[in-house]
């Protein structure tokens, strides 16, 4: 009977957590760690959890259940993102399995902290890297690593996210706790990147827009205090008439045009691999209904791979003769099969296993080139992706500086040869 903390026990979490029991009923979760009352997590979580253990024990802190908890198998991750780092390191001398949701850092002093806080047992944890374990991705690659297409000098990847509007009226635009939709959701599509190409980034370039969403109105404006209310294509009235919400709420929220809402509403990237692979990228909050697409293109000499996540189909066009075979390859709903085969790899760990994808090494890896991207869209140039080795190399003090050791002044005699007065010229020749 595995027994397993959660430490933030959210709709993600919980999610996780339902998903664990349908596949191994005998889970049991042995303890939440949660800022919120018991009462109000476990009404929260009973639509998803509907028969969360009721001898779990509550704590408020990760201290609390290190102290005082029972005993568990492993641990699950789902507390707000900027936390994530902080309690990965609490948990990380128990040395039991871990399923850290993503981001697994949202800067770049969280980056260095946990790459040196685990430095090598990175598979004993498990990212929430979903849609990479994906059955259609699976699929995907498998056929990228047949060599089918040759040599690969081009991948395109896009997510046009048709419920964009929760990423402006929730927690999520609040930066301090998401990091920015860079962290937020580019962190699945450059892990997804990265293994197409079969390497890591080395560096980026990237830009944003925010030309729809955020605006001048209150930080604390929900619509039912909004004297717009009734015209306003994201009020509840104009989401019931027209039957979408593209990711807003269909009751009383959040104004998508407060000033708080700051992340981009889109938002592009130009990444280059070893070997002269180079990659682009695109995001778009504001597209809704069937304009949503999430996919990628590889390019190579022998022919081109496209899948797309939605329409869950593989296509594959030869490029030296005349044939195009297009594969279908259906799933259950939850991240399109990914979380099933999460929580099947998770369970492997639980008996004894390690992470073998998805691991630690592979968030960091993502989160490198998000923080990058973040970063070039302040700089406006291509920023250089750190390895895992010189993100490590950061915490490391700077060696002393020698003490100089005093020479005497040499003796000049008098010259007129240009030559002997210019010695740093005869050093180059």
């Amino acid at each position: 009977m595995p027994r397993i903390a959660v430490i933030g026990l959210g709709v993600r979490a919980a999610t996780l957590v339902a998903d664990l029991k349908r596949v191994d009923p005998t889970v049991e979760v042995a303890a939440v760690v949660d800022t919120a009352p018991e009462e109000a997590v476990r009404t929260k979580v009973a639509p998803i959890l509907a028969d969360l253990d009721a001898s779990a024990a509550f704590f408020p802190s990760v201290d609390d259940l290190l102290a005082h908890g029972p005993s568990f198998d492993g641990t699950i991750v789902g507390a707000h993102c900027a936390f994530h780092t902080e309690i990965a390191l609490a948990l990380a001398p128990l040395g039991l399995p871990m399923l850290l949701e993503k981001p697994v850092a949202i800067d770049d002093q969280q980056l260095t902290d946990l790459a040196v806080g685990f430095a090598g047992p990175y598979d004993e944890v498990l990212v929430s890297f979903p849609l990479r374990v994906t059955p259609l991705f699976t699929a995907a690659l498998d056929i990228v690593r047949s060599g089918r297409l040759g040599r690969i000098n081009h991948v395109q990847a896009w997510n046009y996210v048709p419920y964009g509007g929760a990423y402006y009226t929730s927690w999520y635009r609040d930066y301090g706790l998401g990091g920015g939709l860079w962290l937020q959701k580019a962190t699945h599509d450059f892990d997804v990147l990265n293994h197409l190409v079969g390497a890591c980034a080395t560096s980026v370039a990237a830009t944003l827009t925010r030309s729809v969403y955020g605006g001048d109105k209150p930080v604390d404006l929900v619509c039912s205090r909004c004297p717009e209310a009734g015209v306003c294509p994201e009020s509840p009235l104009q989401i019931r008439l027209r039957g979408d919400g593209g990711g807003m709420a269909w009751d009383d929220h959040l104004c998508a045009f407060s000033t708080e809402a700051a992340d981009q509403d889109a938002g592009c990237a130009i990444l280059t691999y070893p070997d002269g692979v180079i990659a682009d990228y695109s995001q778009n909050f504001i597209s809704r209904r069937s304009a949503g697409r999430r996919g990628a293109k590889v390019t190579g000499y022998l022919a081109t791979l496209e899948f797309d996540w939605y329409t869950e189909m593989i296509k594959v066009v030869d490029h030296h003769r005349d044939q195009v075979d297009e594969i279908a390859v259906h799933a259950p709903t939850g991240h399109i099969g990914g979380d099933r085969q999460l929580v099947l790899r998770y369970l492997r760990m639980l008996e004894g296993g390690r992470a073998v994808d998805c691991n630690l090494a592979d968030g960091l890896a993502s989160a490198a080139v998000c923080l990058e991207a973040r970063r070039s869209c302040q700089t406006r140039r291509f920023e250089d992706v750190p390895s895992l080795d010189t993100i490590r190399a950061r915490s490391r003090p700077p060696a002393p500086a020698p003490t100089p050791t005093p020479t005497p002044t040499p003796t000049r005699t008098p010259s007129t040869s240009r030559r002997s007065c210019q010695p740093e010229f005869e050093a180059r020749a």
